[in-house]
């Protein structure tokens, strides 16, 4: 089994933070960075849990357009902030190599 690789872009808008996993092309907000990704991993274990249950694997993979994946080379000086963040245990339980050729980067 194949570990799988996600990345989070952070950002703020208006009042609140987001947090975009690009690959799921998953978004979440919150008051905080820290809320922001709790309820990202949320999303990421409701998509994958629903993914696992109806086995439709090749859905879970969508990635985020290309501006994001812009956004994500700007920002990565401030990744040391964010290392150690974990995905959800759900996501361990998927076998990645089903997904790793239907992998599109904007």
């Amino acid at each position: 089994m194949r570990s799988l690789t996600v990345h989070v872009l952070f950002y703020r808008e208006e009042d609140h933070y987001v947090a975009h996993c690009l690959e799921f092309d998953l978004v979440a907000q919150g008051e905080s960075i820290k809320d922001s990704y709790k309820n990202l991993l949320d999303a990421i274990e409701l998509q994958a849990d629903y993914a696992l249950e109806t086995d439709n694997l090749e859905n879970l993979i969508n990635p985020a357009p290309t501006e994001y994946w812009r956004m994500l080379v700007k920002a990565e000086s401030e990744a040391e902030k964010f290392a150690g963040m974990k995905l959800p245990e759900i996501l361990s339980n998927i076998d990645c190599s089903v997904l790793h050729g239907e992998q599109r980067y904007g």
